[in-house]
């Protein structure tokens, strides 16, 4: 049973008092391309300017994929410090490169960056999962938890004091 049905009323109101407003949305989004719709509800059509931004991130996209190439043959080679050069090239042109945060991670780790690899597999789990990838992003927070375990027992490590030899004769 309702409680209160005029609050029902009220929105269904409001709702379809609006349907004109929604329908010129609905209508220009029908429309592909580019464009921006204009207090007067005019579809003026962008394609020129976002055409430009396409190839330019396309051009951006592909460089970050022959970077990241080099970067993994380098790792491959045992070239960690340039590995990362070349991968975090690559993640500054295609921030949203999920591969080359986890090469670049486990480069990281063998060159001792901790921190480092645990941001490098933090975002490429985040990265999956905004595209629906959970299963793979689940696979990484194995080495992602393996590095924040080695990071608080490092830490703990050094918090101790070293133990002494005792000296002979006592």
């Amino acid at each position: 049973m309702l409680k209160h049905p005029y609050l029902i009323s009220a929105f269904s109101s409001v709702i379809i008092a609006s349907l004109p407003v929604f329908q010129t949305v609905v209508n220009a989004q029908e429309q592909p391309g580019c464009f921006i719709i204009d207090s007067s509800g005019q579809v003026n059509r962008l394609d020129p300017l976002c055409k430009r931004d396409e190839q330019h991130k396309l051009k951006n996209i592909m460089k970050a994929q022959e970077l990241y190439q080099q970067g993994l043959d380098l790792a491959r080679k045992g070239q960690y410090k340039e590995s990362v050069e070349l991968l975090t090239q690559a993640i500054n042109l295609n921030p949203s490169f999920p591969e080359a945060h986890m090469v670049r991670a486990d480069a990281q780790t063998l060159l001792g960056n901790l921190q480092g690899a645990v941001e490098d597999f933090q975002k490429a789990i985040d990265i999956y999962r905004v595209r629906g990838q959970s299963q793979i992003a689940d696979m990484l927070l194995v080495p992602l938890n393996s590095l924040q375990n080695e990071i608080k027992f490092n830490q703990e490590d050094q918090g101790q004091p070293e133990v002494e030899d005792e000296p002979e004769g006592k």
